[in-house]
């Protein structure tokens, strides 16, 4: 997409067939639906959002917000892991099996305390890995929550 002068104003963001297009300028939404007809695309109405970055937006399990200094000369965007995501994993974490009171005469009931840490790591470390350049610190403190409740019950 370009200006009136022909200049390139917008970058385009894809991500399989999710796209976020950021331009400091307006992008009329009519125009974008132009480009995306002559493609035979359409967008997703549940998951298009036409506003600014200082309002924030999620794409791909991120939330982006432009952040403003106090003098407003300058502007930084603040990058966090979605509720959503940080939810899902909480979830995930919950639902490991062997967090029940153990008694371990029955080993086909109960599993080892290491594989039951190490079934832990299985679900937080891709998440660590995938939201490592964020600042991902609030959510993992609410999953850090969720691990030592969990750990706590079984033991």
């Amino acid at each position: 997409m370009k200006n009136f002068e022909g200049d390139s104003v917008e970058h385009l963001v894809r991500f399989a067939d999710d796209f976020v297009i950021l331009s400091k300028e307006w992008v009329n939404p009519d125009r974008v639906r132009a480009i995306l007809d002559v493609l035979g695309l359409e967008f997703n109405k549940k998951k298009t959002y036409f506003g600014t970055a200082a309002k924030g937006f999620e794409f791909i399990g991120f939330y982006f917000q432009e952040i403003v200094d106090e003098k407003g000369l300058e502007s930084n965007i603040k990058i966090i892991p979605t509720e959503g995501s940080i939810e899902k994993v909480i979830e995930s974490i919950e639902s490991i099996k062997g967090a029940e009171k153990t008694n371990f005469e029955d080993k086909n009931e109960n599993i080892a305390p290491d594989r039951f840490i190490k079934s832990i790591y299985k679900v937080v470390d891709p998440w660590v890995n995938y939201y490592k350049h964020t600042e991902y610190a609030a959510g993992l403190e609410k999953i850090e929550q969720t691990i030592n409740k969990k750990i706590q019950d079984f033991i």
